[in-house]
């Protein structure tokens, strides 16, 4: 009887230790430069269908269409391979985290648009439906888009692949500069947009987000400041319209 019992106790352990490597990432592809690699390859993918987009529409239509489309296949590319880069810890939600997104996404736009030299106040040319679709749902979907690429895939993956040849903090600070950087390229491209934000406040919140992200090391406080963030601007937008 106690036989059998330690036959079934050893194979249930066998079992659980084969869920718990299955569960683990792997380590040939996370600390490798594959990732980084496929991070590349999309970048190049989604600015040649955004140039594309941008080409069959002209002016501001066009690079919004670009940019959308451009961070539709790079949020995509974020999603599907995040839990692949992850580390541990990384998909926790801590109420720290929530309460400086809070504070960041309402500052951000100010604070970056001081840098942008842009102190007026932002205020739509018109209230459409062309403004609607492309200057309020396409900016909430580019920062959804290129946080799940840049903070999600990216951070990771770069710090990963840094810790097997730098120190922890100095792995962090060339994560931030890689995500920062996968942030930037489509605003800096495609810019500007029906929206009207300037490249620079995408920019600063693709560089506050990455800090952020190298801090807490959870993605999820980066995600509430840039929705909040971008909130900030349409209300800005839509209120500048309205008092002009």
């Amino acid at each position: 009887m106690s036989d059998s019992r330690l036959g079934r106790d050893r194979q249930a352990g066998r079992k659980l230790a084969r869920g718990a490597v299955a569960s683990v990432p792997s380590a040939g592809f996370t600390r490798s430069w594959k990732p980084l690699a496929a991070a590349l390859g999309a970048l190049v993918v989604a600015l040649a269908v955004g140039s594309l987009a941008s080409i069959a529409f002209d002016g501001d239509v066009g690079r919004s269409i670009g940019a959308l489309a451009a961070a539709l296949i790079l949020g995509a590319t974020g999603i599907a391979l995040a839990a692949r880069t992850r580390f541990a810890g990384f998909f926790s939600l801590r109420a720290l985290d929530v309460l400086w997104a809070l504070v960041l996404g309402v500052i951000l736009p100010f604070l970056t648009g001081v840098f942008a030299a842009d102190l007026g106040f932002p205020a739509l040319a018109a209230l459409s439906p062309r403004w609607l679709v492309l200057g309020v749902a396409a900016p909430f979907i580019v920062v959804l888009g290129l946080t799940f690429f840049a903070i999600f895939f990216v951070y990771p993956a770069a710090e990963s692949f840094a810790a097997t040849r730098l120190t922890p903090v100095w792995s962090r600070v060339a994560a931030a500069a890689a995500s920062t950087l996968a942030f930037a390229v489509v605003p800096a491209v495609f810019s500007p947009t029906v929206s009207g934000m300037p490249r620079a406040l995408l920019i600063g919140l693709g560089l506050a987000a990455s800090v952020f992200v190298a801090l807490s090391r959870r993605p999820w406080g980066p995600l509430l400041a840039g929705l909040l963030f971008t909130a900030v601007w349409v209300a800005m937008s839509a209120a500048g319209y309205l008092l002009a």
